[in-house]
């Protein structure tokens, strides 16, 4: 039988006064750590943990000292506490949809001290299987969480082999269209209010909080099929106009 591992690093190592008593409390059941200075090392031998069990009690103290009072981690902690029998004493926290990134985000996007932090990943298997080995690296910053792994790599070099300056496709194949940015959708909204000038609409303060809680609503709710057979159709159309020489 083989056994998967993903052995994890954290870099930079995060100050201690940065990391709140909840992330402290989430992190440290997600990784192993050991203090550097000032500053904490995360990092895993076998992999991160999705599943985190915290003390219920200590979880409502932690809340309560929360300066991020909302956020999908949050939000996610304040459901399942509601939904805990009255005799538990314990509440398991499955990460596994959110992901520490998002944990990290919330440390960079307050502490001075830091404009980023990268995890690193290898994927190693204890038979030379095939599907075995590989790697990832996740960058997060204050606006964005950026991931790549080895088999986008091979995706990107294929494409270069066969295309030369024309493979730059993320995945061998596959181009992106569509990216919805939180500080494109603030432009809109603002464009929104002064339109709405005089109105409720224009009064009402909506925070970048706000704007991520319907980013991740409104994706989930999209369906683009129709908008890309559109993009395909004139997609194709226009290889046949490269193709005759005539490009649109």
């Amino acid at each position: 039988m083989a056994d998967y591992h993903s052995p994890t690093v954290v870099r930079p190592s995060i100050p201690a006064s940065a990391i709140t008593r909840l992330e402290h409390a989430l992190l440290t059941g997600v990784f192993e750590h050991e203090s550097d200075g000032d500053a904490i090392y995360f990092y895993s031998s076998e992999g991160p943990s999705d599943m985190v069990w915290l003390d219920i009690a200590d979880l409502r103290a932690m809340l309560e000292d929360e300066p991020m009072p909302s956020g999908r981690i949050v939000e996610m902690i304040r459901t399942k506490l509601a939904e805990a029998d009255p005799d538990e004493a314990e509440l398991a926290l499955d990460l596994s949809d959110l992901g520490d990134a998002a944990i990290f985000q919330q440390i960079v996007r307050r502490c001075d001290q830091l404009d980023h932090i990268t995890i690193t990943s290898a994927w190693t298997c204890t038979k030379m299987r095939p599907d075995g080995f590989g790697g990832g690296v996740t960058v997060v910053t204050a606006d964005h969480i950026l991931s790549s792994s080895t088999n986008e790599m091979e995706c990107r070099l294929l494409d270069k082999a066969e295309h030369g300056e024309l493979g730059c496709a993320p995945g061998h194949g596959r181009h992106p269209v569509l990216m919805l940015a939180e500080e494109d959708v603030r432009s809109m909204l603002t464009d929104i209010q002064k339109a709405y000038a005089g109105t409720d609409t224009a009064a009402i303060e909506v925070s970048d909080t706000h704007i991520r809680q319907a980013c991740v609503a409104t994706i989930g709710k999209l369906n683009l099929d129709e908008q890309i057979r559109n993009v395909e159709f004139s997609t194709a159309m226009a290889a046949i106009g490269i193709a005759r020489g005539t490009p649109a």
